[in-house]
């Protein structure tokens, strides 16, 4: 079977992890012996180069698809590819898309993003297949859209386990390459400084903890790895709650870095508040390296967080609560905390990609067993 992979997000040397999931549905295929064709957006940065970068990456899906011989177009994010594909499907009724829909496709984050609304339910209805990456996504598609065509849920790549797996024995090491002073320990937030994903809450629930707890300044510090359009008002929260000492940020890392961080720290904490967290991959990866978690009881997170066993959940948004499991954390026996981080671990083990690549083997072989009235 040839697939064309569409997707306006895929890593680049200079942004490593942006899209770093599409990539990873990439190799899936390619192991599962698929012939894979791309067309694909790397991460822009200027107004101006974003306008080529469309524009190109567009025509490109157009000409692909027109003249290319492909069994099925496999495309991430419906919002920002639905133009391009609904032109190619009215001209070429034969396309067969299988559409792969991520967080703000289904719930918008900011009100620029509804105007893509009727494009996104138009190619649902138009698509072969439509995956999710989670059953919280799946019910949130067939509550939102009401469409008829089949939904199937594959978790966004899956956990790369050549990257992350444990090495909690090599922490001493880690910590000297990542230039982290051994005297301390560690708790850690890894996302994007941008609307939702909770870096406030995150910041606040610090604030409320060294507080409590001012012996805590002496003994740890709180990592946040990200960059985004709030990096000015997360440098400015956090001088002035006070607490700029005891943070530790690091810009946009690849993923063998990010490992390191999962490594490093005591627990990860997944703050987000967005209802289109589609899955939450960051949660698995940090779970892979046998760290638990604290997060959001929201989206794709309910999934595979399972209160009080592999890790710990609270309130969306209520830094209160996300404090007192600080100090919850801190009353764990030692015996408490392995056994909670092994059982992180077992969970992070049924995303692994070799646990989970037959899954999306399966959904795209399915596509020759729909008998599609529409003829799509």
């Amino acid at each position: 079977m040839k697939i064309l992979l569409v997707a306006n997000m895929y890593p680049s040397s200079e942004f490593p992890s942006y899209g770093v999931f599409v990539q990873n549905t990439e190799k899936i295929l390619l192991n599962e012996g698929f012939q894979v064709d791309r067309a694909v957006l790397k991460k822009k940065t200027t107004k101006v180069s974003k306008l080529i970068g469309y524009a190109m990456y567009y025509s490109k899906i157009l000409s692909k698809g027109m003249l290319g011989n492909y069994d099925a177009i496999y495309v991430h994010y419906a919002s920002h590819n639905a133009m391009p594909l609904l032109w190619l499907k009215k001209r070429k009724p034969t396309v067969r898309i299988v559409t792969n829909v991520h967080g703000s496709d289904v719930v918008p984050e900011v009100p620029s993003q509804e105007k893509y609304q009727p494009a996104v339910k138009k190619l649902l209805q138009q698509s072969s297949l439509i995956i999710t990456p989670s059953h919280y996504y799946e019910k949130l598609v067939q509550q939102k859209y009401e469409v008829a065509t089949p939904i199937r849920v594959f978790p966004s790549g899956g956990v790369n386990a050549e990257v992350f797996y444990p090495q909690k024995n090599q922490r001493k090491e880690i910590l000297s390459q990542l230039d982290l002073d051994p005297a301390f320990r560690y708790f850690g937030y890894v996302g994007r400084l941008d609307v939702g994903k909770g870096w406030d809450h995150y910041l606040r629930a610090i604030s409320f903890y060294v507080n409590e707890k001012p012996q805590e300044r002496q003994r740890t510090r709180f990592i946040a790895v990200g960059s985004g359009k709030d990096d000015d008002e997360f440098k400015e929260l956090a001088i002035s709650l006070g607490i700029d000492d005891v943070i530790v940020h690091f810009p946009l890392m690849k993923q063998s870095d990010l490992a390191k961080i999962y490594t490093v720290i005591e627990v990860f904490v997944f703050p987000t508040t967005r209802k289109g967290e589609s899955l939450g991959l960051v949660g698995l990866e940090a779970m892979a390296c046998q760290t638990p978690i604290l997060a959001s009881a929201i989206g794709g997170i309910l999934d595979y967080v399972q209160d009080g066993q592999n890790g710990w959940l609270f309130t969306p948004g209520d830094a209160v609560q996300l404090k007192d499991l600080f100090v919850k954390f801190d009353e764990l026996t030692p015996d408490q905390y392995a056994t909670i981080s092994q059982a992180a671990y077992t969970t992070a083990l049924q995303y692994e990609q070799t646990a989970i690549q037959s899954r999306l083997s399966a959904i795209f072989k399915e596509l020759n067993l729909i008998n599609d009235e529409r003829g799509l």
